[in-house]
């Protein structure tokens, strides 16, 4: 059984891989924006349509098997060797669904069309990476496929300063980006198949009658990661279809911003998933699990809140250019990040309660949830983007963020007994208050690298005194 130090430790090692993969994340932004909004708004929409028929790869499967090899560490073999397979195949359809379906996208220009069969083979190979990995997940040795992803990135954010340095050599250089991402996504996937190959021989399976049981299982929650994915990617598609490549790419820029924030959640959420699935039939050891880990997330979402929206400005110009930034009459990256970063305190928190409720099996409850959040921001973009553009897409964000947490509160608190201690939360508003105050009342909060160092000194160093109340042991009351 994974104690929560251990949990906590696999999410750390999760967070260091992404904060690296974020950075080589943040060079690669900086070039491409070099070229302009226009340029980069299409890079974007070339990426971001995948990212609906990528979740239609999954199918649910990725938590499924976590789940059940969490369950069953004997029959580990058995489960990858049949889940791989049926990913496989899904990827195979899907790669190609996503490709004829951008085709008729009027508004998609041809090198957007073309690109997406490009970004078809990256999004098949990072599904593969992601399907082997769900070993790792099980077994609590994600750093392997943390560790991966970073050198992957890192040798795409090469690429892509190799190719705009020798921009005069490509006939197109769009095109040789993302060939670029697809010589990256082999680097990775290959470095996973080998580090998840130590752990079980990689084989296909091709049980049926288990494929047929584990769909019956999967597709609730499949569908609710399509709607979730569809209610989070609908006002980027939407921006592209309503009002061109350059609001993508001035939106982009903000929403890239915002992904690399919210990955911590997911990341904890991942790890923490295994143990809640192991502590099923163990009420109290999942309520405490639980309860602790809404604790962990407050710590990180709330400073994360409170520095954005006090560092937009500079946080755009160091990761794009000027032309990103707000002026008179115009919303910037900076304006739409400042709004879209109060969805972290209610997405990190949204994970969390998500892999809750399929540790608890109840993925049908996910499909009226994040169907409701999808039909209210696909209604309020159409009616408000031609309007007031994409301020209007920032701000149905935050409003689906927030439907979705109170739906699914409404259903976790129907299975569990939630006890957040007062004492924890006094700390960590009292953490938060001293950060606050050293951003706007001192001159520290006229530069973010010294904001950053001083307040997160203040900020850790206040949580590190109180660190065994959220440490707790397996046998330690949460009282």
């Amino acid at each position: 059984m994974a104690t929560p130090k251990k949990v906590l430790s696999n999410a750390l090692a999760q967070l260091i891989g992404k904060i690296l993969t974020i950075g080589a994340s943040f060079v690669i932004v900086k070039i491409i924006t070099g070229f302009g909004s226009e340029f980069y708004g299409n890079y974007v929409t070339a990426y971001e349509f995948l990212a609906f028929f990528g979740i239609i790869a999954d199918a649910g499967l990725f938590a499924i098997a976590v789940r059940e090899m969490s369950r069953k560490p004997k029959d580990t073999k058995f489960i990858l060797s049949n889940i791989f397979s049926m990913r496989l195949l899904l990827i195979i359809g899907v790669t190609i669904l996503a490709g004829v379906a951008a085709q008729f996208v009027p508004k998609y220009p041809d090198i957007v069309k073309i690109g997406i069969w490009i970004t078809g083979l990256s999004m098949a190979l990072t599904i593969v990476a992601g399907t082997l990995s769900s070993v790792l997940q099980a077994r609590m040795k994600i750093q392997y496929f943390s560790g991966s992803l970073v050198f992957g990135k890192i040798i795409l954010a090469g690429l892509i300063f190799w190719i705009s340095q020798n921009s005069g050599l490509f006939e197109n250089v769009f095109f040789t980006l993302l060939w670029a991402g697809v010589l990256s996504n082999i680097v990775f996937s290959s470095l996973v198949i080998f580090f998840a190959s130590r752990e079980v021989p990689i084989r296909l399976g091709f049980d049926f009658a288990w494929w047929k049981k584990i769909f019956t299982v999967s597709l609730p929650y499949g569908l609710a990661l399509i709607l979730q994915t569809l209610y989070l990617r609908i006002d980027v598609i939407l921006i592209s279809m309503i009002l061109g490549a350059s609001a993508v790419g001035i939106y982009g820029v903000s929403t890239r911003i915002l992904e690399s924030l919210l990955i911590l959640g997911v990341f904890f959420g991942q790890a923490i998933f295994p143990k809640l699935s192991a502590e099923e039939d163990r009420h109290e050891k999942a309520e405490k699990t639980l309860s602790w880990g809404m604790q962990i997330l407050l710590i990180f979402s709330v400073p994360i809140i409170i520095g954005t929206v006090a560092f937009a400005p500079q946080i755009i110009d160091i990761i794009s250019s000027q032309e990103f930034l707000s002026r008179d009459g115009f919303v910037g990256s900076d304006g739409i990040l400042t709004i879209l970063v109060f969805t972290v305190f209610f997405a990190y928190l949204n994970q969390l309660f998500t892999f809750s409720l399929v540790a608890k099996n109840r993925q049908k409850h996910l499909l009226l949830v994040n169907g409701t959040a999808l039909a209210i921001n696909a209604v309020l973009n159409i009616i408000f983007l031609p309007q007031y553009g994409i301020i209007a897409a920032a701000a149905s964000t935050i409003l689906c963020e927030i439907v979705v947490f109170i739906l699914l509160m409404y259903e976790i608190v129907k299975h569990y007994k939630l006890r957040l201690p007062t004492k924890n939360l006094q700390v960590i508003f009292f953490a938060n208050a001293v950060l606050w105050a050293e951003i706007y009342l001192t001159p520290i909060g006229e530069k973010l690298t010294l904001a950053l160092a001083i307040g997160s000194l203040s900020y850790f160093g206040i949580l590190w005194f109180a660190r065994k109340r959220f440490l707790p042991q397996e046998d330690e009351s949460t009282t």
